[in-house]
């Protein structure tokens, strides 16, 4: 399963001063929304991934969400713009507990005995959390219990063919992102983007676990699908893969009518995607030569 901790964020140093400040402020307003919807331990589940949904549906809404100076119980002495109370940031908080669940229950069945230890513990620590989400979000939490079971039979007959390895996490970020908007035609620009974004979430976090899952000979589809390869040559053609979703999904985010922060949206779907997508490339490569 593709972890969906980190790999869609921007690039900070290629945003403008007020660009970044509303990111920043977005990111912060998620981290809130987390605490008031499930305590302040799920302020630490926040990630770049699910503030990139919050961002979205915030470019969509009719109405601009309210930016303000406040207070973070983590650095108390510094006021930070925030933003305020929002249904999108409400909707990923609940997203951003059904996605830690499921990887958590992935991980039960995948990991080996320390990290299905690990496992164990964050499923007590969040099982709160997730009942109150899926009680909300029903049909999100049907579509990541599908994309687990999904994965772990392909995983299980070692499909070695990329596109189907990809389907079950793409098809429940296709769901996550659909439900962001009611209009026909936004829903179904996002329904792909969403797709997309799973596709290229499950194929980056195979290309991040590459080595590992080489040396201790779990499942990876690129390992299957170009089998024999050396190393370098392995990580050219993972990487052309990536870049080709990166594409898709470039052309894909402009098809969106957002009402708010577009130029933010744009430097994750382009410069984000191909730095996180070139950070994995370049990974132990200096242990490779």
């Amino acid at each position: 399963m593709g972890s969906l901790f980190g790999y869609v964020r921007p690039v900070e140093a290629q945003l403008r001063v007020c660009e970044l400040s509303a990111y920043k402020a977005v990111y912060c307003g998620l981290c809130r929304q987390l605490g008031r919807s499930f305590g302040l331990l799920a302020r630490f589940t926040l990630s770049y991934d699910t503030t990139f949904l919050a961002l979205a549906g915030l470019s969509l809404a009719e109405d601009p969400p309210e930016i303000a100076p406040r207070r973070c119980p983590f650095n108390p002495l510094k006021r930070m713009p925030v933003c305020g109370d929002a249904p999108a940031l409400a909707f990923s908080a609940d997203a951003a507990a059904l996605l830690l669940w499921w990887k958590l229950r992935d991980d039960l069945a995948d990991e080996g005995p320390g990290k299905r230890l690990l496992a164990r513990l964050g499923l007590l620590l969040t099982r709160g959390a997730y009942r109150k989400a899926a009680a909300r979000r029903p049909e999100l939490d049907e579509a990541l219990r599908r994309m687990i079971g999904d994965q772990q039979a392909l995983e299980a007959r070692g499909c070695a063919n990329l596109d189907e390895a990809a389907e079950p996490t793409a098809a429940a970020l296709s769901a996550i992102f659909a439900a962001l908007s009611e209009e026909k035609d936004q829903r179904r620009v996002l329904e792909r983007l969403g797709y997309l974004l799973g596709r290229f979430v499950y194929l980056a976090d195979a290309l991040d676990d590459l080595e590992r899952d080489r040396e201790k000979g779990r499942y990876n589809p690129f390992l299957l699908t170009h089998p024999g390869a050396e190393p370098e040559e392995l990580k050219k053609r993972c990487l052309g893969s990536l870049y080709l979703t990166i594409g898709e999904t470039e052309r894909t985010g402009r098809l969106l009518e957002t009402r708010r922060f577009a130029p933010i949206l744009e430097n994750i779907l382009t410069l984000g995607l191909m730095s996180q997508a070139d950070r994995l490339a370049g990974k132990g490569a200096e242990k490779d030569g």
